[in-house]
């Protein structure tokens, strides 16, 4: 059985280190190629750091995620040389629910660490009214397919800071297309945390 669980990209022979790194959680093999592929196009002050979620649980099977919590005690277990410092989480599909739910862990174990949520293709989860009552200090950006913005409306509940909607392009056919797009997109925002 192979199941890798992290991989870090460094940049080699940059003059300074990477001053944020971006955790991207992998709900499938699919994801995490796409992930391992876009570390050569980060920028070089973001260390990619690709988390394989399969290795830890079935996502999928554990939502909705406060009704389960293994597989995030799991990966903040795992992950806790990364979460003490700045860090930006991304997920797709089940990630961006599990990317959620790391974050608000997080901020009550690392209370400004986490500096920005991306969530993407997924659609909104239900707020419990605690936690919506609370909401993240983090600011989030959902990426979403044309069509689906009423579903992605939701994530205003879980923000207690800007949430920013950003529709993506048509991705059949053209997943270069929509990578390049998302790089782009994470580059801009993680490049501003960097300033």
């Amino acid at each position: 059985m192979h199941a890798p669980t992290l991989q870090r990209r460094t940049v080699s022979g940059s003059a300074q280190p990477p001053q944020i790194r971006l955790i991207c959680l992998a709900c499938s093999q699919d994801h995490l190629s796409q992930y391992r592929a876009w570390s050569v196009a980060l920028n070089d002050h973001i260390e990619l750091v690709t988390v394989n979620v399969l290795a830890y649980g079935d996502p999928i099977r554990s939502l909705p995620l406060h009704g389960n919590p293994t597989l995030i005690d799991s990966l903040i277990e795992r992950l806790q040389v990364y979460l003490r410092k700045p860090h930006a989480l991304f997920g797709q599909g089940a990630g961006a629910q599990l990317a959620l739910a790391l974050a608000r862990h997080t901020e009550q174990l690392h209370p400004g660490q986490t500096r920005h949520l991306f969530v993407a293709t997924s659609d909104s989860p239900q707020a419990d009214p605690a936690e919506a009552a609370a909401g993240l200090s983090v600011p989030v950006t959902a990426l979403y397919p044309s069509g689906s913005l009423p579903r992605m409306l939701g994530w205003h509940d879980h923000s207690g800071r800007e949430i920013e909607l950003i529709e993506l392009p048509d991705a059949a056919g053209d997943a270069p297309q929509l990578n390049q797009r998302l790089i782009q997109i994470i580059n801009t925002h993680l490049g501003l945390l960097s300033l």
